[in-house]
């Protein structure tokens, strides 16, 4: 799992700072996504809109290594350790 912390000076800054981040590193999966509004005197708005977000990454070579693995046991059925 890997965490990522957004802070921008606007909502919409916000949104698209996510969107962003989305598309250029393609999670795998989202976890969880957690989003606070606080007071704060130095920007515009006087508030900073945050998110914290946890997240898998995608792993293409962890990706690989499950599917030889799935391929193996398909065609040579599945080991047990036990048994060896």
């Amino acid at each position: 799992m890997k965490v990522k912390l957004f802070e921008e000076s606007g909502s919409e800054l916000l949104e698209d700072a996510i969107n962003d981040f989305l598309e250029k590193e393609e999670p795998m999966s989202i976890e969880k996504i957690k989003y606070q509004v606080t007071p704060w005197n130095t920007c515009d708005s006087g508030l900073l809109f945050s998110a914290l977000m946890v997240y898998e990454k995608y792993d293409k070579d962890e990706l690989l290594q499950v599917r030889d693995q799935v391929l193996d046991e398909i065609n040579y059925g599945i080991k047990d350790d036990d048994n060896v």
